[in-house]
Formats: C-alpha cells, structure tokens, sequence
C-alpha cells in the first residue's frame, strides 16, 4: 500500500467509499454444486495478442451482443452439468478431503467483453486475408469467431501427472458418449526445456485427441496444439463446440472452452490479464471508469520515462509462472503452505530492472481496490 499512495497519491482506501448504495440483482445465478460457481467476473482472458483497433467496436452491434448474452443460459447449464458429472468426483470438500481438483468454476463473457473480443476478431481478419472478414452484424458470426463466450476453470490443487490423467479418462467418456465436443486442444507449456512443469503427458492428451477424432466422422481430425507463451504461461485450454439441434435457435451455436491450471498459476493469471489487456490496448471492462486508477498506474511505469519496462515485465511474468509452477498448490483443510503472495520482484531476479510498482502483489492489491469500486457501482 505504501508504493500505491507513492505512485499513485489519489489512491484511497476501499473503506471511503461510499456502501449505502441499492443493489441490483446478481449478473450470475448462484449454482447447487459448490464447487462450481460462477466467476464474479469476466476475468479470463484467453490469450490474444492483437493490438484492438477501437474503431472497429461501432461497427459491432451491442444490442446483438446483450441478445447473445442472455441466452447463454442452456448451453453453459449443458457445460456445467457435464462438468459436474465428470469431474466432481476429484474435487476436494468434506467428504473428500483428498480430491486433487481445487475448484471448478464458470462464467460468461459479458456484452462488452463479447464486442471487444469480435472487434478484435475483425481486425485481425482484415489484417490476414480480407476474403474470410465475417459479418460482425450477424448473431452466428459474432458466435463463430467469439469461441469464449461461455468458460470454464479446472483449478488443480495437485497435479501429479497420474492424477490429470484421470481427467482425461472422463473426458473421454463423455467424449464418446457425444456429449462433450471438442474442436480444439492447446497446451500451453514452458519454453524452459528443464522446467519439467508439465500438467498433462503427451500420451494423455494424444488419447483425448484420438477419441475426439474417432467420433468426428467426416469433420477434419484435430491435432494437440503445443504453444509456449512468451509470458511463461502454462494450462491447458479445450475449445468446445455447444451446439445441440434441441435446443431453440437463439440458445444455438455456442461456443466454449474449458481451462486446466493449477491454483498458484491462475492466481498470477488474474492480474497478468489486466496488464496484458493494456498491453494489446484493451480496456478493462470496457472502459468502466472503476478501473482508471489501474490504467493510469500501470501505463505510468511502463510508458516513456521507463523505455525497458515493458520488455523487462514480460521478463518477470514470464519468471513469475515458472515461480508459481514451483510450488504444489495449497491444501485448503491442511495448510503446510502458508504463504499466499505472488512472486515479488526480487524474488524472481529482476530487482532494478523494473520499477518496485510493478511487483505482482502491488498490481494485485490495486486490482482488488478497483475490483471493489466495480462492485459497488455496479449496484447502483
């Protein structure tokens, strides 16, 4: 906090604002599984490195994109039904203390999020091969190229390869038996050959893939996709396909994917995205004025006056991650592991080469200060 009033004097704390305002209903229904709620926001951000042209968003139809919002309803109940029937079994709680799955969690793309992501999604088609743009004013388009609209997270709290694999077997099940369609597996993995920090062993996700293929028929086979993250990040992401011919036609042609990382890692991953999403020009939350301290903080210390920052801070999440990897997720009913910090600058060698402000727990705490603001005026 001391670095935050330093860099940042207008900064204040969360207990000054203002808490008697009314509350609105909840953006999520709450969920009978416990153990898979949904997100209290759109945090995740799935990897991509364009810069967003802000033109582009009028040409998106926000009217289309709430319509796509709120009938995301029977396909992410179909997400998580499958999810709770194949996964549950390993999630840890009371009655089974030694589950190897943290948590399972859910959440989907709010309006604006889907207009950023489908404007971005037109930038880079104009910038490869203008015969393939999509018409950003059609739902099934915007649906196509949007692969994220409805999300979910694995979060491990062990990943011993032994025990992912029994993920891959129910997955498999529901692969077969139709209900789980995958289009697309991505491992993103260190590009550390040393660091052995792997989730998932090749032979794993290669049955996944063949009992994918097997039931694809006359669709083109799918391949593992492996993509080592400048930043360092490591998961496994699963595109999905959650189109059913029962369901009526606006609750059609959704898109999803499923997420698989460990506990530590997601931590960092959720104040990576903020910084990331300013890197690639993106507003956080589309703009919402409850992130301007965020914005204004971090594109000081990585703006003109600091000329190596930014590559030096690619640096440090990328060491961050590897940090992270290192430590076996916490075991919430037995905590051998007390600390709950992300690696600090010194922690990852990169004292004096970026600015103290930028040390993931300083990001983290601002985050969380602006997190609480969204929250309260969102409820006005």
């Amino acid at each position: 906090m001391q670095i935050l009033n330093r860099i940042y004097p207008s900064f204040k704390p969360i207990t000054q604002l203002k808490k008697n305002n009314k509350v609105k209903e909840p953006l999520f229904n709450s969920n009978n599984f416990s153990n898979l709620a949904p997100l209290k926001q759109d945090t995740i951000n799935f990897g991509a490195s364009y810069k967003l042209n802000r033109g582009l968003l009028e040409v998106v139809d926000i009217e289309l994109c709430n319509f796509i919002y709120e009938n995301t309803d029977v396909p992410a109940e179909n997400l998580r039904k499958i999810l709770r029937e194949s996964l549950s079994q390993f999630v840890i709680s009371e009655k089974n203390p030694d589950g190897f799955i943290q948590r399972i969690s859910t959440r989907i793309k709010f309006p604006e999020s889907i207009r950023e992501k489908t404007a971005g999604k037109l930038g880079e088609a104009f910038e490869k091969d203008m015969s393939k743009v999509f018409n950003p004013k059609d739902l099934n388009d915007i649906k196509k190229v949007c692969g994220d609209i409805i999300g979910a997270r694995v979060i491990l709290r062990k990943s011993e390869l032994d025990k992912t694999a029994q993920i891959i077997d129910a997955l498999i099940k529901k692969v077969k038996t139709g209900e789980l369609k995958i289009t697309k597996i991505e491992n993103y993995v260190s590009d550390d050959p040393s660091s052995g920090w792997k989730y998932f062993r090749e032979e794993d996700l290669q049955r996944l893939c063949d009992a994918v293929n097997e039931t694809r028929k006359t669709e083109p086979p799918i391949e593992i996709i492996t993509t080592k993250k400048e930043t360092g990040y490591m998961a496994l992401h699963i595109d999905l396909d959650l189109s059913n011919p029962e369901y009526k036609t606006k609750n059609n042609n959704y898109k999803g994917e499923i997420q698989i990382l460990g506990c530590d890692v997601a931590k960092l991953k959720d104040v990576e995205d903020f910084c990331y999403k300013l890197k690639d020009d993106k507003d956080l939350h589309s703009g919402n004025s409850s992130y301007k301290p965020f914005v204004e903080y971090f594109l000081k210390l990585t703006g003109k006056d600091h000329p190596n920052a930014e590559k030096n801070f690619i640096e440090y999440t990328k060491r961050a991650y590897m940090y992270q990897r290192r430590k076996e997720p916490v075991n919430p009913s037995n905590r051998k592991r007390k600390d709950n910090s992300l690696p600090t600058i010194s922690e990852c060698s990169m004292t004096g080469k970026i600015p103290e402000g930028l040390d993931f727990n300083v990001l983290a705490s601002l985050k969380l200060y602006c997190d609480k603001i969204y929250e309260i005026v969102s409820k006005i």
